[in-house]
């Protein structure tokens, strides 16, 4: 049995729990309002016409009761008609049974209760229940209540008229009564089955997707989802930045495992912050290390420019932090070895990488790999030497607007391992 069976009621085809009944109505609503407004104006316009032949053709009108009914039914179709979608969404099912039943209802006993002999044959019958279990909008359990509220007054006219034996009653309404209502059953089920299921695809899919988002984040979740995870590699030109906390090793020492975690998750969550701002993606995290590109899996526009206001504002955040740690314990950690407050250290460089997927069939990484990539990464370092907190490249610094171009300050020529030709490094 499919769990969704378990959770819907085999003989009222409603789901046991109410919230998700209310969700499914909700569901099914937005699927069938346009049915719904087509079957409205029908209902009206048959409706009228039934009535105006009732009354003036086949004299029906000069009943009083008859006459009453139709002016009040009248007025609950215009109320129901000019009503919002909110109240037709409601009442829908309520306005069809009371319209459908109270119509054929006063028009059987009208006639019966005449001597006026009713105009239509015995096949009324199946139209009806075709009309009610397949064509009205009904659930399960109301279009139950719509045959039999309709169908009995009609066969009971029909006999009491000469128009149809009780012997034809089998195959007239019985046989197709149970097989229509076998179909109504079925496909009610059906519907039911078909959504349960969408909508736990669609929360696991969900999950999934804020699962990813965590570990990859937005930009590159969307690409692993629409990409079925092939993210082949491509050769593109991108900003690379690594950020390291300054003397980390020592401002952990005293931490315990627990403390060092929530430090680096709230260092961290900060900084994803910014760079989410920035729209970087984040490669990964290296213990205390972050490495960034700008440019990939999407493109960014001037990403050398983004890369460096991305890494002045990851500093002014951290300055804001250090004034939380500041009014808490937390910053003795670090105080008590002489460390007047966090500092982190950033090294960008641009240039061409190659980005895509990376690692064995069974476990695969988004990365960049290319020379970028390591002189980022060892710009990062001899921050050190020049005793900066932000370093970068020439590259960078003639990509560079106006006002970073004036706040960038010339550091010396640097020679980089694996390199052959010294690297300009510029600070900010």
């Amino acid at each position: 049995m499919d769990i969704s069976d378990k959770k819907i009621n085999r003989l009222s085809c409603r789901f046991e729990e109410s919230d998700l009944e209310k969700e499914f109505l909700a569901y099914r609503w937005d699927r069938i309002w346009k049915n719904i407004k087509i079957l409205l104006y029908f209902d009206i316009t048959i409706g009228f016409l039934i009535r105006v032949d009732d009354i003036f053709v086949q004299g029906a009108g000069k009943n009083a009761y008859y006459l009453s009914y139709h002016a009040i039914s009248i007025v609950i179709m215009l109320l129901f008609l000019f009503s919002s979608n909110e109240k037709k969404r409601q009442y829908h099912q309520a306005y069809f049974l009371i319209s459908t039943i109270g119509f054929m209802n006063c028009g059987a006993w009208t006639y019966y209760f005449s001597d006026i002999p009713f105009p239509v044959g015995a096949g009324v019958l199946p139209i009806l229940l075709m009309l009610y279990l397949i064509v009205y909008p009904f659930h399960f359990i109301n279009g139950l209540i719509a045959i039999f509220g309709t169908s009995i007054p009609f066969a009971i006219l029909l006999i009491s008229q000469d128009n149809m034996t009780p012997d034809q009653l089998s195959y007239l309404l019985i046989l197709p009564a149970v097989f229509l209502i076998s179909n109504k059953r079925s496909r009610e089920i059906d519907f039911r089955r078909d959504f349960y299921q969408n909508k736990t695809l669609e929360t696991n899919r969900k999950l999934m997707q804020e699962t990813l988002k965590r570990y990859f984040g937005e930009t590159l979740t969307e690409k692993i989802l629409v990409n079925e995870g092939d993210l082949k590699g491509d050769n593109i030109w991108v900003s690379i930045s690594f950020t390291d906390i300054s003397q980390y090793s020592t401002i952990i020492e005293h931490m315990s495992p627990e403390t060092a975690v929530k430090f680096l998750n709230e260092y961290f969550s900060a900084m994803h912050d910014v760079i989410e701002k920035y729209n970087g993606q984040i490669i990964n995290y290296i213990g205390d290390s972050v490495m960034v590109v700008f440019g990939a899996p999407e493109k960014l526009e001037d990403h050398e420019v983004v890369s460096v206001r991305c890494a002045v504002d990851m500093r002014e955040k951290l300055n804001e932090m250090n004034q939380k740690w500041d009014e808490s314990e937390f910053s003795r950690y670090w105080k008590n070895h002489g460390i007047d407050k966090i500092t982190a250290r950033t090294g960008i460089h641009t240039g061409s990488v190659i980005a895509g997927n990376i690692g064995s069939d069974r476990m695969l990484q988004y990365s960049t790999i290319g020379d970028t990539v390591n002189v980022a990464s060892r710009l990062e370092q001899r921050n050190k030497d020049f005793e900066t907190e932000i370093l970068f490249s020439q590259e960078i610094y003639t990509s560079l607007t106006k006002d970073l171009y004036g706040d960038a300050k010339y550091e010396g020529e640097i020679n980089l391992k694996g390199r052959d030709t010294s690297t300009k490094a510029y600070s900010i």
